[in-house]
């Protein structure tokens, strides 16, 4: 649901920026579903359980030379306000695994962004 709004706004392509944005939306859920991803990596023979699925989350990354961050997938000066309420209006944003507020939501775009 994250790259939703992100595409719609920016004209980005959808598995791009869903990819870009899975390694900060998954640490972001980690709390909810650091048992899910343990058993994944386990399954995919990833060690490091949920740190080590990050990584592996970003190598394949890199490894399909997909842009580190939203910035470098040509999203500059965005309009956070309006992606937030974006993201939080998508009738998807509901079913993360992690309630998504306000703050919490812009926290986790500037880090896509690769701003902090």
């Amino acid at each position: 649901a994250r790259s939703l709004p992100i595409g719609g706004l920016y004209n980005t392509h959808r598995g791009t920026t869903s990819a870009v944005v899975m390694p900060a939306v998954v640490a972001f859920n980690g709390p909810a579903i650091e048992e899910d991803i343990r058993r994944l990596a386990s399954y995919l023979d990833i060690a490091g359980e949920f740190d080590g699925f990050l990584e592996f989350l970003v190598a394949l990354n890199r490894s399909l030379n997909i842009p580190e961050n939203l910035t470098a997938l040509g999203v500059v000066n965005p309009d956070l306000d309006a992606l937030v309420a974006a993201t939080l209006a998508d009738p998807c944003a509901g079913t993360n695994p992690v309630t998504l507020t306000p703050v919490n939501t812009r926290a986790l775009l500037e880090q896509c962004l690769g701003r902090s």
